[in-house]
């Protein structure tokens, strides 16, 4: 059996400048998926409060006219009452009724 070739100094030092290159790639490709992430979530996220906003105007037509405060108002009125409460507390149990 031969033994392999050991590699000279140029050799090793190109071949760790080829490791490090390629981290630094390895590098910026994670930082672009994690920005396409954040960008996806953050659409997630303004979807849902669209959609449940549409929802909140579409059951109390007055919130159109309500301020922000007023609406927020209305909405700690209404889910302080006994069965929001209840529809709540069951939700979190696991039991999540319609």
């Amino acid at each position: 059996m031969t033994k392999p070739r050991e590699k000279n100094r140029e050799e090793l030092q190109a071949e760790i400048e080829d490791g490090k290159k390629k981290i630094r790639q390895l590098e910026n490709r994670e930082k672009v998926l994690r920005q396409k992430l954040s960008q996806e979530e953050r659409r997630t996220r303004s979807h849902r409060l669209i959609v449940r906003g549409a929802v909140f105007e579409s059951i109390v037509p007055e919130a159109k006219t309500m301020t922000d405060e007023e609406a927020a108002a209305f909405l700690r009125l209404a889910l302080t009452s006994e069965e929001a409460r209840a529809y709540l507390k069951k939700r979190t149990k696991g039991g999540k009724s319609e």
